[in-house]
């Protein structure tokens, strides 16, 4: 569908705030029109907010009543209700998370639209059944339901079955293999796919050898075809994106690294109060709290610790699923980069790792692959390693899993995706779960440097901003 075309019905009636775009207004359109309905649209490109309008306008019409959000867990509070505060404060909501006494407690609440995360539908699976009022289900980061034989895709699908309104929303319905599409069809539109997987399977590829199956001609475009009705747009067809598009992503702290991390506080407010700290030791203390919120600390003894991080590498995971394109992780600390390639592996994201002990061939040689081949998905790497001419434009996205303290180091790393021979529009997504992590990058974006402020930014923790 061409985004110059005349626009459809709801964008002529339904009142868009001025910034809504193009490619949203008609992802919108999509939705209202369609009871089951795909949006596969590139990370970037305002597919939530799309959601929203469209079942504003269905509410408006009494159409609907309430819609369900099904969303990965890092992205309830920090991406649909920020929306819905932002964009559409008259929708009343609620977030069901916690025990499943508080969940029943918040599902009984009158509200437009319920947030949940994709294993609460288990947990609430009975009660929800019985809500016949909510008509309207949005599944987010639909492609988690890929595996059809799941415990999690067939209590989805067994709980949509009737509703009159399904959405399924990803912008990678492929993260592993052309056949990931099968068990989101089966939730959403069983009916435009083969009722077994291995029938599908065959239809799309073929046994290479025991552990391996390669795609058969045209497989991806059959796989996609399986998905529709569905709107699918480029984040470079989004014209009124700027060239780069740089997200803060906020990220919960798990209850040990929030443990740590206050006990930190309170030792670098009581140097503060002794007068005992400079800005040489208040660097060094501010970094211990930015690797705490990373998840991995360096002990004095130089022994990494590992602190449960479990929601900073979801929300990495999510990213990374999201990018259309390669992905640049970036760990500030070489602590981190080691749990980050654990956590990869364990997804089977093919990636690679440049750190200072990797030799300069080897990092040629990665570099070379990455750029000019189809080889790994994700190139983690500690940002004081790439070189200021290196070209990665094979790669769109740039995930930051914590803040550098250098703004040189930030901006050149950065400039690897961006610059001459990129022809997409590119995104850096900045992770964070702390207000002194927030505070590096606003400095960051400011292209203000860091590391002379960090006394400074110490003493803010007097006054609990940071």
């Amino acid at each position: 569908m061409n985004v110059q075309a005349k626009l459809p019905a709801i964008a002529e009636a339904y009142p868009f705030p001025a910034n809504a775009f193009l490619v949203q207004k008609l992802t919108a359109d999509l939705f209202s029109a369609n009871h089951r309905a795909y949006c596969i649209n590139d990370l970037g490109t305002g597919k939530t907010r799309a959601a929203l309008f469209a079942f504003d306008w269905l509410k408006s019409l009494g159409a609907v009543h309430k819609m369900l959000v099904i969303s990965p867990l890092s992205g309830v509070k920090r991406t649909w209700a920020r929306e819905i505060i932002r964009e559409l404060p008259w929708l009343k909501f609620v977030i069901l998370h916690g025990t499943k006494k508080k969940r029943l407690e918040l599902l009984e609440k009158d509200v437009d639209v319920y947030i949940i995360n994709h294993d609460g539908v288990k947990v609430l699976k009975d009660e929800l059944a019985k809500r016949l009022d909510i008509n309207v289900v949005c599944v987010d980061e639909l492609a988690v339901y890929r595996n059809g034989r799941s415990e999690l895709n067939k209590s989805l699908r067994e709980y949509v079955k009737h509703k009159k309104f399904v959405w399924g929303m990803t912008g990678s319905p492929m993260p592993r293999a052309v056949t990931d599409v099968w068990g989101q069809c089966a939730c959403l539109t069983p009916w435009t796919i083969p009722k077994y997987f291995t029938v599908f399977r065959d239809q799309l590829q073929i046994k290479w050898d025991q552990y391996t199956w390669k795609n058969k001609p045209g497989a991806e475009e059959r796989a996609v075809a399986c998905m529709q009705p569905s709107v699918r747009y480029s984040i470079d067809e989004v014209v009124e994106l700027p060239p780069r598009v740089f997200n803060y992503y906020e990220c919960d702290l798990s209850l040990q690294q929030m443990v740590v991390y206050e006990a930190m506080k309170k030792k670098a407010i009581a140097l503060i109060g002794q007068n005992k700290i400079d800005a040489l030791n208040a660097g060094a203390v501010f970094s211990k709290l930015l690797q705490i919120s990373l998840g991995y600390v360096y002990t004095r003894t130089g022994k990494v610790v590992t602190l449960d991080n479990t929601p900073r590498l979801q929300l990495i995971l999510d990213l990374i699923d999201g990018s259309p394109h390669k992905v640049i992780l970036f760990a500030p600390f070489t602590s981190a980069l080691k749990g980050l390639s654990e956590m990869l592996t364990g997804n089977s994201v093919e990636h690679a790792i440049v750190y200072g002990d990797v030799t300069l061939k080897t990092r040629d040689t990665i570099f070379g692959e990455f750029q000019d081949t189809p080889r790994y998905k994700v190139l983690l790497a500690h940002p004081k390693c790439m070189a200021h001419s290196l070209t990665l434009t094979a790669a769109t996205t740039t995930v930051w899993a914590g803040p550098t303290t250098s703004l040189e180091i930030f901006e050149q790393a950065n400039g690897r995706t961006f610059r001459a021979g990129q022809t997409q529009k590119t995104l850096v997504a900045m992770i964070g779960g702390t207000k002194a992590e927030q505070r590096v990058y606003k400095i960051l974006g400011a292209n203000e440097e860091v590391q002379n402020k960090c006394l400074t930014l110490l003493k803010e923790l007097t006054t609990g901003e940071a």
